[in-house]
């Protein structure tokens, strides 16, 4: 990427003493580049106990671990902590530089860079860019908030590849450098319970494209108000992509195509929606937003929408387990939020029998509850986990439900009744609109289990 002004200050010299600040994942693997380059003086702060840190690394846990952060000269922010804590903020006061892996990744890095954010699809557009990247023989490196740090592959970019990077807001925030590339999804609101508002929200994601120069692309969904407040922060090119609209500048669907205008000019991509293999209609989103960056990257179109035709999507995320007796069985567990239940629910026309509840992250569930009622095909809802009660409630209050509304202890109680209720024809959906706790560590956990009870529900008559 080199240095400019898109990079400004991320790819200087690391000053010491270094401290991480937030020693999770991300953290470990920020230590370990660190000291694989060289630092000498590497701190990591953290307010619990972090095993698995290099031998005779200095480190300070528990109550007090963020003080006195002005005796570094560098600081890395994990994304886990806000920038604005006071203990970085009096830093950065006397002269103590606060930066991120990603800020370090991004002005280091030899390659193009594609980042990726937004509120909802952004781990399955990121790896479906990737997969369209790939299809024209590049090297792709895919990383970021999908669950891997890029400063572990670093070292490997050379500069004929392509990067991919899934950016969350807390990354974002006050990112140091942006990609020549950026990707902003349907963005609406999230972790209201880290962020102020929804204003700082939009406001952290749009620390993506702050840094974007005239040569850069931004390409957004144009179906978005908050997607199109974020791409249009970014000094570089513009670029659309819609489902619901036609657009002067960009990609859009238009019945089963795909349909590209530039300068006034259209013409329909070699691509068509009836081959795509993930289900619901509003993953064309992401497959729109794959496809225009892989385009804007100089891949070849045919490589690009072949690629995406045939994009397997990804685990937990309306992921189709499978079919016997006439019953399919899907797995969203990733769904942790109401708004992306509703998309699940939208995806199919067939008989519906849905599981939904977990633990509580205080959502309004009113819109949820509100498309549930209105959607015919639905013949059961089953609820789970310490947010049964409200969904029942917010059911109740959206008008008469055609259909039970019923708590069960344990997922594979409701699974089970929920299979009995499709009488052997139809989905049997897990998209819980809540985070998985106390029934469950995560949602991956959560997606798992559905798995096996869904094969072991597929082995017997229904």
């Amino acid at each position: 990427m080199g240095t400019d002004a898109r990079t400004a200050g991320a790819s200087s010299p690391i000053a010491e003493p270094i401290a991480v600040l937030g020693v999770g994942v991300e953290g470990l693997s920020t230590v370990s580049y660190l000291l694989s380059h060289g630092a000498k003086s590497v701190t990591a702060l953290d307010a619990k106990r972090v095993d698995g840190l290099p031998p005779g690394i200095e480190t300070r846990f528990g109550e007090g671990y963020d003080r006195d952060l002005a005796r570094f000269a560098t600081v890395f922010r994990s994304p886990g902590v806000r920038p604005d804590r006071e203990g970085l903020v009096e830093a950065r006061a006397r002269g103590t530089r606060v930066t991120s892996a990603l800020s370090l990744f991004l002005g280091r890095c030899p390659a193009r860079a594609v980042g990726v954010t937004g509120t909802l699809g952004k781990g399955t557009a990121s790896s479906l860019a990737a997969a369209c990247l790939a299809a024209d023989g590049l090297n792709v490196h895919l990383g970021g908030n999908i669950g891997k740090n890029p400063l572990d592959f670093l070292d490997a970019v050379r500069p004929d590849d392509v990067v991919v990077l899934e950016i969350s807001s807390f990354q974002a925030m006050d990112l140091a450098a942006s990609p020549e590339i950026a990707v902003v999804l349907r963005t609406t609101s999230e972790h209201l319970d880290w962020h102020v508002d929804t204003s700082e929200y939009r406001a952290a994601k749009a620390g993506l494209v702050a840094h974007q120069t005239a040569g850069d692309t931004v390409i957004y969904n144009a179906d978005s108000e908050g997607a199109a407040g974020i791409a249009a922060r970014s000094r570089g090119e513009r670029l659309a992509f819609a489902v619901a609209r036609e657009v002067d500048a960009g990609i859009f669907v238009r019945g089963d195509d795909l349909v590209l205008r530039a300068r006034g000019l259209e013409r329909r991509l070699p691509f068509d929606a009836r081959r795509v293999r993930l289900a619901g209609r509003f993953n064309l989103e992401n497959v729109a937003a794959g496809i225009a960056a892989a385009l804007a990257a100089g891949i070849p179109e045919d490589a690009a929408c072949g690629a995406a035709e045939r994009f397997e999507g990804l685990p937990h995320r309306l992921e189709r387990v499978v079919e016997a007796n006439g019953v399919a069985f899907y797995n969203d567990s990733y769904a942790t939020r109401p708004d992306a239940a509703i998309a699940a629910i939208a995806a199919f026309d067939a008989p519906l029998a849905i599981i939904l509840g977990g633990s509580e992250k205080n959502a309004d569930f009113g819109e949820l509850a509100e498309a549930l009622v209105a959607r015919p095909n639905v013949v059961r809802v089953a609820l789970i986990g310490a947010t049964a009660a409200r969904l029942a409630a917010a059911i109740s209050a959206a008008g008469p439900a055609r259909f039970p509304v019923v708590e069960h202890a344990t997922m594979e109680e409701a699974m089970e009744a929920n299979a009995e209720a499709l009488g052997g024809r139809g989905v049997l959906l897990l998209s819980p609109a809540c985070a998985s706790f106390g029934l469950f560590p995560n949602y991956k956990v959560r997606g798992e289990r559905f798995r096996e009870k869904a094969r072991a529900l597929a082995g017997r008559p229904m």
